[in-house]
């Protein structure tokens, strides 16, 4: 691992580890890098945690092109367990089928299928699932963490919800009992710079109290950050620090399969941390 990744990471450039890029074959972007560090074994980053308590970066999302009982299969083949079993949410117009997997790790991993209307955009792709559309982070402030996003970064809001944590019967995918989890409010908002849900950011909030793990840090496991390519560096984290974010120290590295990048990181008050890196020109 290069020693200006650590450095995104907080960590001291010296650390030593290995990274491996792992990606759809037929998508160019939604990757995920996987990353681990020698040394001392270390806690979760949401140790001990439920769905509904608040810090860092809850999960990233991925949809189910197949049938989705056989990747939930697949992924208990593999070590991971669920909350809740498949659920199916039925808003009218949209009905979906959904997952949520965790391994021990700590890497929790959203699978939804569409059951209408059908999904489109994915034709070409092989395979049981899509890449990586978007990551959900799970907050206790939903208005500020709303403004880091439209007001900070100038994004556009995809989706905005305020209902309950279920409907219904009170099935849900995130662990709450059923009679409990209709009584919990929940705010949904998802954001993105042009307004899709590719490669978006989902914050929720649920009115029902928690943990914080806000101040959880790498090098403990878990989903450790979410990493976007910049045009401007210096503009993004400007937006950031004025947002509240604490910035990282400027790096510079061997961003493989990339090439030489700038970077810098980004910690928001609720403990995500966003990577920015922007291309060094030759």
């Amino acid at each position: 691992m290069p020693a200006g990744a650590a450095g995104l990471l907080g960590l001291a450039a010296k650390t030593c580890g290995h990274e491996v890029l792992i990606a759809h074959p037929d998508a160019t972007r939604g990757a995920i890098r996987l990353i681990s560090l020698e040394g001392d074994y270390q806690p979760l980053v949401r140790d001990g945690a439920q769905a509904w308590d608040t810090g860092g970066i809850f999960d990233i999302n991925i949809r189910a092109l197949e049938d989705l009982d056989a990747l939930h299969a697949a992924f208990s083949r593999a070590g991971f367990a669920s909350p809740a079993p498949v659920t199916d949410w039925d808003f009218g117009a949209l009905a979906v089928r959904e997952v949520v997997e965790r391994d021990a790790d700590g890497l929790c991993i959203a699978a939804m299928q569409r059951v209408h209307p059908p999904l489109t955009g994915y034709e070409d792709m092989s395979g049981a699932t899509s890449w990586v559309f978007n990551s959900t982070q799970i907050v206790a402030d939903f208005d500020a963490a709303r403004a880091l996003f439209v007001e900070g970064l100038g994004w556009q809001a995809v989706q905005e919800t305020d209902g309950f944590a279920a409907t219904g019967d009170g099935a849900n995918c995130m662990g709450f009992p059923p009679r409990i989890a209709l009584e919990v409010p929940m705010r949904i908002g998802i954001y993105h710079p042009a307004g899709r849900m590719e490669g978006s950011v989902e914050i929720i909030a649920f009115g029902c109290g928690g943990r914080d793990f806000s101040a959880s840090r790498p090098p403990a496991r878990g989903w450790a950050a979410l990493r976007f390519v910049v045009r401007d560096l210096d503009g993004f984290a400007k937006r950031l620090a004025g947002a509240g974010c604490a910035l990282g120290e400027e790096v510079r590295f061997d961003w493989a399969p990339h090439g030489q990048v700038r970077g810098i990181s980004a910690v928001t008050p609720w403990g995500a941390r966003f990577e920015a890196l922007q291309r060094v020109e030759a």
